[in-house]
């Protein structure tokens, strides 16, 4: 009787594990039909970043001065599109810069199509009705150049002075000739020595400095074999420059100014450039005046003086007649014994 309840349970106990067996089979097919009749969704793609590209508004040709923001825009382009190395993202990077190759609108603006702009670029716009100033080379010292005290962009006056030769005539004795039988007294003229007389006038007023150039300075190897980057530029001849030696060094040692705002002050030895913005009658006054060895110095104006004043210019009769300086009285004439003029001295 144990037997068969214990081989009844038995029995009962595979079946239910054989039907558990049998449904965890067909729903494991079931599932398995299903999911491939299900398709495959791909997973969304990742986004590409964008930054900002600086490119044309307009077409723009090439030796244009980018000074002008409202030519140029910033556009958005994906991260894989933009060459870090090549374009930019500011605007400010590229204001100021020179196009040196055209660049349709809406294209990038690359740096191989910039450079830095020239002297040329530089050179102020004229005001309306006016001539365009040109760039001009001058060489001052710490004299004529106001003490090496001269910035870019600011303006100064011209004065230059010259010197006038003029020989002496004076009459001669009277001499009677006789011309178709009638007594005649001339008076010839005897050409005496050569005077020297000075004039003085400022002849350019309010040119703007564009540059300013300063020599080299000596390198040891240089200094050791006894030679200086100066030897290759002479210093024009003037008389408003120093003394210069092979070299291209002043003569004379260095200068103190005693007093100013420091107390005391050095200044700068040698000689430099000073580029002035002038126009072509403003240059044609400096190559003469230049040629003609005037002493040439500059004046500096103070901040926004724009005023141009009216000058007479100097000379020796204008100080006497306009401004009253006094002239020496001449020293009286010798008058040599006959004992001095007859008498040989021992």
């Amino acid at each position: 009787m144990q037997r068969g309840a214990l081989l009844f349970l038995l029995i009962g106990l595979i079946v239910i594990i054989g039907g558990l067996a049998a449904f965890l089979i067909l729903r494991g097919s079931e599932t398995a039909v299903t999911t491939s009749q299900t398709p495959e969704v791909p997973p969304p793609p990742t986004q590409v970043p964008f930054v900002p590209v600086v490119q044309a508004r307009v077409d723009l040709e090439a030796n244009t001065l980018l000074n002008d923001p409202t030519v140029l825009e910033v556009a958005e382009v994906q991260i894989t599109e933009f060459d870090e190395a090549q374009e930019f993202s500011k605007i400010n990077d590229v204001v100021g810069k020179l196009l040196i190759n055209p660049v349709p609108a809406g294209q990038p603006i690359r740096r191989a199509d910039l450079r830095d702009p020239g002297l040329a670029q530089r050179i102020p716009t004229p005001e309306p009705g006016q001539p365009r100033v040109k760039a001009y080379p001058l060489f001052v010292n710490n004299l004529s150049g106001v003490a090496d005290q001269i910035g870019v962009n600011d303006f100064v006056d011209v004065v230059a002075t010259f010197s006038v030769e003029r020989q002496i005539v004076r009459p001669g004795p009277r001499q009677v000739i006789n011309v178709n039988d009638n007594d005649q007294i001339i008076r010839e003229f005897e050409f005496g020595e050569t005077q020297t007389f000075f004039t003085t006038k400022t002849i350019i007023q309010r040119a703007q400095v564009l540059q300013i150039v300063r020599p080299a300075v000596p390198t040891a190897s240089a200094e050791g074999a006894g030679t200086s980057p100066t030897e290759t530029i002479p210093p024009p001849q003037s008389s408003s420059l120093p003394q210069v030696d092979a070299s291209g060094q002043p003569i004379t040692g260095g200068q103190v100014v005693e007093g100013g705002a420091g107390g005391v002050s050095t200044l700068t030895e040698g000689f430099w450039m000073v580029v002035l913005g002038l126009t072509d009658q403003e240059i044609e006054l400096m190559e003469f005046a230049l040629q003609s060895n005037a002493r040439i110095v500059l004046a500096l104006r103070g901040a926004n003086d724009t005023a141009i004043e009216e000058t007479t210019g100097v000379t020796l009769d204008l100080l006497v007649r306009e401004f009253g300086v006094p002239l020496p009285r001449p020293l009286p004439p010798r008058v040599y014994s006959e004992d001095e003029v007859f008498r040989p001295t021992p």
